[in-house]
């Protein structure tokens, strides 16, 4: 009999405290029971993408806390009351905040949204967001590199005195399973309480962000690479064969220009892309520097072409000069003696044929180096550059510019 007196007057109690908040207005749990009232926070992330300088994140806010006012000890502890969106305006509920989110972001609670109060007085409120929020990255980093994405927690009102926000004990941050981060990866996860100094309660999320270095190689590092080995194969061709020569260095030219052009638009931050615009860059010039090799060993075929033609003429006619002026002196005195001899006797005349090649080979010597020679060394040069080239933009992206 006395536990039935109990249970009819907890529960007269509860009525009591639920009429008095939606009459007499909705007032703070430490109000009631004059301690500082402790909210429980963790997340559930179901979707992640890290942007250039943002990240856009789904999650749901779980808090949980005590109401002395929802206390009744008459009812099964493992029940519970369901209280949905309608009726938060009837409930005291924290105001948390996300206090880094963007501008164009919105923070509002979904008519999905429910508030489990049990007897024990504790409530369990969950909301739903979709929010775009800013990233600490490194000027010169690679992708490859960690960025970190922090996102803090606050509450809009109250003061650290009355209301206190702490982290769940226990996995404060889930993911889904069948989260998609979108070609990154959440590689570590902190939880932190914001400093002293914060008036209002704040909680802190840290995420380092890892993004998957396979993707970046294949769209960037990869093509660039093999338009310059491209490049490269026109060393082989004859420098002669000017149409095949210049459709290659103009290719490989407009195809490194239009992927620039392309992470330009993907990226137009271009903070976060200093390590590919430099490497673009310095293919460009790889490939700029092969160009004009080829207008140079052109160039200079024509003109020793020309030099040695110039040369084989003067050669040509000296000797043809030398050659008529000893034959003319060969002729006279053979005519001389011819007189004194008899008809029977006298030989027909010789005819003299010239030795144009005399010394074409001297010649050839003293012309200078073969295009050829200067087109093989120039090859070897190229990937000489390129590997050096590598071995700077590595050591300087993946060590020096983490300093800077």
């Amino acid at each position: 009999m006395m536990g039935c007196r109990i249970s009819t007057l907890g529960f007269i109690l509860l009525t009591y405290n639920i009429i008095c908040c939606l009459c007499l207005g909705i007032k703070p749990p430490w109000e009631i029971s004059g301690n500082e009232t402790t909210v429980f926070i963790s997340l559930y992330v179901s979707q992640f993408r890290s942007l250039i300088l943002d990240a856009d994140m789904t999650f749901d806010i779980r808090q949980s806390w005590r109401d002395q006012r929802f206390v009744n000890y008459s009812r099964n502890p493992n029940d519970y009351t369901l209280y949905k969106a309608e009726e938060f305006e009837k409930l005291w509920i924290p105001d948390t905040y996300i206090a880094n989110e963007m501008p164009n972001g919105l923070l509002e609670t979904a008519a999905t949204d429910n508030i489990y109060a049990y007897p024990n007085g504790s409530l369990y409120l969950t909301t739903r967001h979709s929010i775009v929020f800013h990233c600490d990255v490194k000027l010169f980093a690679l992708p490859i590199k960690d960025e970190t994405c922090s996102l803090y927690l606050k509450s809009a009102s109250y003061s650290s005195e009355n209301l206190k926000l702490l982290w769940k004990l226990f996995s404060p941050v889930t993911y889904s399973k069948t989260m998609k981060t979108y070609a990154v990866t959440i590689k570590k996860t902190e939880t932190k309480v914001c400093s002293q100094g914060e008036s209002m309660p704040c909680l802190n999320l840290i995420l380092h962000v890892q993004r998957k270095y396979q993707t970046m190689f294949i769209q960037v590092y990869l093509p660039s690479t093999c338009i310059v080995f491209i490049t490269w194969l026109g060393f082989w061709i004859h420098h002669t064969e000017v149409s095949g020569r210049t459709r290659i260095s103009t290719i490989s030219l407009t195809a490194i220009i239009a992927e620039s052009v392309g992470t330009l638009i993907l990226n137009p931050d271009q903070v976060h892309m200093a390590a590919v615009e430099a490497w673009n860059a310095g293919c460009f010039i790889i490939i700029t520097l092969a160009f004009l090799e080829f207008v140079v060993v052109h160039n200079y075929h024509r003109r020793r072409m020309h030099k040695k033609n110039s040369t084989k003429d003067q050669e040509i006619q000296g000797k043809l000069e030398a050659q008529c002026s000893s034959h003319n002196n060969t002729k006279v005195t053979d005519i001389s003696k011819r007189k004194n001899l008899p008809k029977s006797k006298v030989a027909p005349e010789v005819i003299h044929v010239i030795d144009m090649s005399t010394n074409a080979k001297d010649t050839e010597e003293k012309s200078g180096i073969a295009p050829e020679t200067i087109d093989r060394i120039s090859s070897l040069l190229y990937v000489l550059l390129f590997i050096l080239f590598n071995i700077y933009y590595w050591a300087f992206f993946l060590t020096e510019a983490d300093k800077k």
